[in-house]
């Protein structure tokens, strides 16, 4: 009697309810009984309440053992297959849902196409019906066999993940979905059938049409887009189309999302960055390096400077304790973080699922929101450097040798090998890539156009040192060192480790030493310096000062002179610039570059000289004369003192003159100069050891121009040079009776300028530039030929 078999079926499910019941159950041959019935009934409520009496039996290890044994599996896909009973079923799905969890028997189950044929049932109009047979599918351990997801991939399972999705259903419906589809997504093989079937499209579609959606919801589907970069069938549809390449560019500046927000986001470039098609799309469409440069000032830099910033609040004692925390603080860190995971990281799967399979996303929502209020400096991603690794990688590849020329002119930017070099100073321990972009861009014989452009010596020196007017003196390398260079630029990183640890300084003089090496054997080359030329004789190119900062930092002495003055107008360029601070470093540069060893003690020869020009013979006879001073004041003075150094006085008292034979002689000075510094004249010619007044010094000068006196100019200019090397700024006025020994002590002062550590404001080194660019440019040219500046033939030495 079926009705009663339909009772007494109930009944034992009912009692199977209870996990109590279970082993008296398995004492019995009821499962076997239960299992044969359903081959041998056709029934289809029988049949329910069989699968329904199973379910809830199975659960113990050797009840499904039993059913295995019974071939229930291939009663099971034949229900599935031709039922149609929505009752049947459900109790059908939800018995092999529940089997599901032994491998033994998922392994039969798929020999009787059961999973496929519950993905077809996900189609199926009751949505109880739906639901478990979305539980099924979840619950499925794809992990191990391929055969799993090849049903799922036959059974449609994506379309109807897209569909439910794409409907608004409730919430729980649209949750399971998205646990299905993270769970599948984490398959190479699903991936690439995922993107086949349109999913690229409808998670665009999603990313875009967020308005609906929750922060949950709309990271996830960012994480998911970004996860499907992996395969290279996703990467070619994502690569034709421009706006797929264009999202991941698009969410770069809201990386305060989530803290591995953005290094998901660069792993998914990075995905790319192999393709040269791709790469040239990111640089020449996405502006890649200037959105790495925006990442780099924003993300890494600004935690680096800011804890420097702290350290410099303190004094110094305090600095250098502060500084030996940092140093410990920041390697025990790395060393806690590289136990977890390596700073060099690859292009792994796992990177990306940790996006997706982080199940704590409900306790970030908050952070995600209030974090879109103000810039997130709290996040992990400040703190773990996996970010600096991921960013340094991508432009790494820019910088191969192996890639396009047209593609690697764009990390000759200014901007980014200035942060590069920031990074390199603040951070104790760099990576070591960021070292290896800039050598690499030293190094690129076929881009040595873009190098001269870039002012590389210049920006080197810039953001190495905090003055770059109080540097020491330069570091000699020896073969020590030179042994550490190679060191420096390969992957060793306990090499960063121990540098850091015991002279920051020295480490940062070995890398710029490095670099300016690799820039000098490019430069001074015909082809480089032909290009330069080019360059500066071009009308069409604008800033041409950081090629003039190049070629003087770089240039030998012999091709400087060329560029500088005979072939182009480079010294122009350089005076064009004045009024910056980079003309002042230039001509430091240029100056201490070319400067003869012999030369360095030339302002001490040049005052010798001009003490020794401004000593006169003694006075031996004395024949007083009274001068009338603007008929103001009568003054005694010494006619052969006067007439020994002036040959105004000497024509005057002893010319055809009517004056020669007056007692009293009239004196009309100017109306500038007042009397007394006329009488102090007369007291430093009659007192050798007379103090100069400096007040008096313009009045000085004019007075010897006016009345020819030849040997204290000399002295006046020995005691101007003097001043102003110790730090007393004084006018010079031009001397039309001695031109060359002012256009000498202006030399002088150039010189004192340009190779002391004295600090001086751009704008008094511009002034002086502006009035006296020819004497700059005499005393440089002197440098350039090696030759003395004050033994030219525009010596005032000379007799």
């Amino acid at each position: 009697n079926l009705s009663i078999q339909s009772t007494v079926l109930s009944i034992f499910a009912n009692i199977a309810c209870e996990q109590a019941s279970h082993e008296q159950i398995l004492e019995t041959d009821l499962i076997d009984i239960v299992c044969q019935k359903i081959i041998d009934t056709g029934p289809i409520d029988i049949t329910n309440r069989c699968f329904r009496l199973l379910g809830n039996v199975c659960t113990v290890e050797d009840a499904a053992r039993k059913m295995i044994d019974a071939d229930l599996t291939r009663s099971m896909g034949n229900v599935l297959r031709t039922c149609t009973d929505a009752a049947c079923l459900h109790s059908t799905i939800r018995c092999a849902r529940k089997l599901s969890t032994y491998a033994f028997c998922r392994d039969r189950m798929l020999d009787s196409m059961c999973l496929l044929s519950i993905c077809k049932q996900l189609f199926a109009e009751k949505v109880a019906l739906r639901k478990e047979a979305m539980k099924a599918v979840l619950e499925w351990d794809i992990e191990s066999s391929d055969r799993s997801r090849s049903q799922l991939r036959e059974g449609d399972i994506f379309r109807f993940l897209i569909t439910t999705i794409e409907a608004k259903s409730d919430k729980e419906y649209r949750h399971i979905a998205f646990r299905l589809l993270n769970n599948l997504l984490r398959h190479s093989d699903m991936r690439t059938e995922f993107g086949l079937r349109n999913g690229l499209n409808f998670l665009l579609n999603m990313i875009n049409n967020h308005q609906y959606q929750s922060t949950f919801e709309h990271l996830k589907f960012i994480g998911l887009y970004c996860v499907c970069c992996q395969e290279t069938t996703n990467r070619r549809l994502i690569k034709d189309d421009i706006n797929k390449l264009q999202l991941f560019f698009n969410y770069l500046e809201k990386y305060q999302y989530r803290s591995n927000f953005l290094d998901l986001l660069l792993t998914a470039i990075g995905q790319f960055i192999y393709d040269d098609q791709s790469l040239t799309i990111f640089v020449k469409q996405m502006q890649f390096v200037e959105r790495m440069c925006d990442l780099l000032e924003s993300i890494i830099l600004i935690k680096y400077e800011s804890n420097e910033k702290r350290l410099l609040t303190d004094d110094e004692q305090d600095l250098k304790k502060r500084k030996k925390l940092k140093t410990k603080h920041t390697t025990d860190n790395e060393q806690q973080q590289q136990k977890r995971m390596s700073v060099m990281i690859d292009f792994n799967e796992s990177l990306f699922t940790e996006f997706v399979e982080n199940t704590h996303l409900d306790d970030e929502r908050q952070t995600s929101l209030s974090s879109q209020v103000s810039s997130s400096t709290n996040t992990n991603i400040e703190i773990r450097r996996r970010t600096e690794a991921l960013i340094f990688t991508l432009l790494s590849k820019l910088s191969y040798e192996a890639t396009d020329k047209n593609l690697r002119r764009f990390l000759y930017n200014r901007r980014l090998v200035s942060l590069l070099l920031r990074y390199i100073y603040s951070c104790d321990e760099p990576n070591p890539r960021a070292l290896r972009i800039i050598s690499r861009l030293t190094k690129m014989i076929d881009c040595t156009e873009y190098l001269i452009d870039l002012g590389l010596p210049y920006l080197i020196t810039l953001n190495f040192y905090q003055n770059i007017f109080l540097r020491e003196s330069s570091h000699n390398i020896n073969m020590a060192d030179q042994y550490l260079l190679d060191i420096l630029l390969n992957e060793n990183r306990a090499f960063f480790q121990r540098l850091s640890w015991t002279n920051e300084q020295n480490r940062l003089k070995i890398i710029e030493y490095n670099l300016v090496k690799n820039i000098e054997n490019l430069i001074n080359t015909p082809y480089a310096i032909n290009e330069t030329i080019r360059r500066l004789n071009d009308v069409n190119i604008d800033e041409k000062s950081y090629i003039i900062l190049t070629i003087v930092a770089t240039l030998k002495e012999h091709n400087l002179k060329s560029i500088l003055f005979d072939k182009t107008s480079g010294y122009n360029y350089l005076i064009d610039q004045s009024n910056k601070r980079a003309c002042l470093w230039a001509l430091r540069t240029l100056v201490s570059r070319c400067v003869l060893s012999n030369n360095k003690n030339s302002l001490n020869e040049f005052l010798n000289k001009l003490k020794t020009h401004s000593q006169t013979p003694l006075i031996t006879q004395t024949k007083n004369i009274e001068l009338n001073i603007n008929n103001q004041q009568i003054v005694i003075v010494n006619t052969h003192l006067l007439c020994l150094h002036s040959d105004y006085f000497k024509t005057l008292f002893n010319g055809p003159f009517f004056e020669r034979n007056q007692a009293v002689i009239s004196i009309h000075l100017p109306e500038t100069i007042s009397i007394e510094s006329f009488m102090h004249l007369i007291k430093i010619l009659e007192n050798t050891n007379e103090s100069i007044q400096l007040n008096r010094i313009l009045d000085l000068f004019h007075l010897c121009d006016k009345y020819l006196f030849d040997y204290l100019p000399y002295r006046l200019v020995h005691y101007v040079l003097e001043q102003f090397i110790n730090g007393t700024a004084v006018d010079v006025v031009d001397i039309v009776s001695k031109p060359n020994l002012i256009s000498s002590l202006i030399r002088a002062c150039f010189l004192h300028l340009l190779t002391s550590n004295t600090n001086i404001s751009v704008e008094i080194f511009s002034k002086l530039i502006i009035n006296y660019s020819n004497e700059l440019q005499s005393l440089i040219l002197s440098f350039l030929q090696h030759k003395y500046w004050f033994h030219d033939e525009y010596s005032p030495f000379l007799s």
